[in-house]
């Protein structure tokens, strides 16, 4: 059965978005960033910081790494240029792992005990699921900050998957 989102398609779509987001949030103070705006983590910069810290979680998972984060809601970066590099550093990160995933790993079980919940429970799903869910999260997560964006007078940027496949708004690099 074919899939609806190619995993290369899904971890270049997720930088090509960031990048937009992290670029459109590039015109806001600091105070703006982290004003709580009633999201579930509060601000921009915390949601931004719990995407980038979700993907962390998950990329020492594959590493076959124990995991060194206990909460979801735990600041990485303080600075929001700082978290802006790391994460781009990361989606990087993730670009080059899906390239080098082969149709059978995606069945491989990945196995680890979740974050936040009781730590006595352990997971075991197919990596096809795990990335599934890692590029969904992002999904979820950026559609609020795009919320925020517009609840400060920015235009939040189109990030449209559509868009991005077509290649009509080409913005891969930094401001």
């Amino acid at each position: 059965m074919a899939l609806l989102f190619d995993l290369n398609l899904a971890a270049d779509y997720n930088r090509w978005a960031n990048s937009r987001i992290y670029n459109a949030a590039s015109k806001l103070t600091e105070a703006q960033l982290k004003q709580d705006r009633q999201a579930f983590f509060g601000s921009i910069h915390n949601t931004m910081n719990h995407i980038l810290l979700s993907d962390l979680i998950y990329r020492e998972r594959l590493e076959k790494k124990p995991t060194t984060f206990t909460r979801l809601d735990d600041v990485l970066y303080d600075d929001f240029t700082a978290l802006e590099e790391a994460h781009r550093i990361n989606d990087g990160w993730y670009v080059d792992y899906c390239r080098d995933v082969s149709d059978t790993m995606l069945d491989d079980i990945l196995s680890f005990t979740p974050v936040g919940l009781d730590n006595s429970e352990r997971f075991s799903l197919p990596l096809r699921t795990c990335l599934t869910n890692l590029f969904q999260h992002q999904i979820h997560h950026r559609g609020q900050v795009h919320n925020m964006l517009s609840q400060t007078g920015i235009e939040p940027p189109p990030v449209d998957v559509v868009l991005f496949q077509r290649g009509d708004i080409d913005d891969w690099s930094d401001r």
